[in-house]
């Protein structure tokens, strides 16, 4: 196995807009209708790197975030699910995006549900990927889960050590090649490497859900730790789409083609009906 591409993934193009908190980077691929991807902490936009060619190659336009603090994206003033949204918001209105379907991946999912909550004239339809979806008794339990080391060993074991971490407690189906971007990326966010995990328990996705009016999608990945949450949110919304996958939270990251097929049924169904929504308004 050889070194990863991490950079210029062939067919990108990438770019920065100016967000509430600085600049934000992204990842873009294809044409077409958008379809904006927001990665689950401590990741960052390469975590789409399989997707974005699938999405593009179906006839959208894939773009990629890195949300504030983590990739090549400046830090915001103060760590939020919130502030993300923002960051989401502001790179949808920049681009002229609007309206998008916004995909979110675990946490990227609350900041993806909370953009769709507020601002629906940016959202066309949302697929929360395994979103977590927690009672205040669990996110309680969860604050401060993610220790937060800032030194380096004079040794360099500290790389190591998250490799052996990621191994322990990451996803079994992770590749070698997925561990070792998940480690580069972890160490590139520098100072605000936990700020994603730190913020995930602090925020009430329950006060949201009820708000959101986009077609949604839920998907659930059986052997995820946070797969229980998909039956909550399916509770809460059982006029979402649901779709189960087989696998852990690495799905979109080892196992795309599976991750695939419910992703691209669901997008076939959004643009066939904007499509017909658009027929019906010239007739009017």
């Amino acid at each position: 196995m050889t070194l990863p591409i991490l950079t210029a993934l062939p067919g990108e193009r990438r770019g920065y807009i100016d967000g509430p908190d600085g600049q934000i980077h992204y990842r873009s691929m294809g044409e077409g209708p958008a379809v904006v991807l927001v990665h689950q902490a401590p990741w960052a936009s390469i975590q789409f790197r399989h997707a974005m060619p699938l999405i593009a190659n179906a006839g959208y336009r894939a773009i990629a975030i890195d949300l504030p603090g983590h990739g090549m994206s400046d830090p915001p003033a103060a760590p939020s699910i919130e502030a993300y949204a923002a960051a989401i918001g502001a790179l949808i209105d920049a681009l002229d995006l609007a309206p998008a379907v916004v995909l979110g991946h675990r946490g990227g999912g609350l900041a993806a549900g909370r953009l769709a909550a507020d601002r629906p004239d940016l959202v066309r339809a949302l697929i929360l990927d395994n979103a977590p979806f927690m009672s205040a008794e669990d996110r309680a339990a969860r604050i401060g889960r993610f220790p937060d080391n800032q030194e380096i060993a004079p040794d360099g074991s500290h790389i190591a050590d998250r490799w052996n971490w990621v191994r322990r407690v990451g996803d079994k189906d992770w590749s070698d090649e997925t561990v070792h971007i998940s480690v580069v990326t972890y160490f590139l966010h520098g100072p605000w490497k936990e700020h994603g995990h730190s913020v995930i328990p602090l925020f009430d996705f329950e006060a949201d859900v009820p708000r959101i009016s986009a077609s949604t999608l839920i998907i659930g990945s059986r052997t995820d730790a946070v797969f229980p949450s998909a039956a909550r949110l399916r509770q809460a919304r059982p006029d979402w789409a649901y779709a189960e996958l087989p696998g852990g939270p690495g799905m979109v990251l080892d196992r795309i083609a599976e991750w695939w097929v419910p992703v691209e049924s669901f997008l076939d169904g959004v643009a066939k009906t904007a499509h017909s929504a658009g027929i019906a308004e010239n007739k009017a």
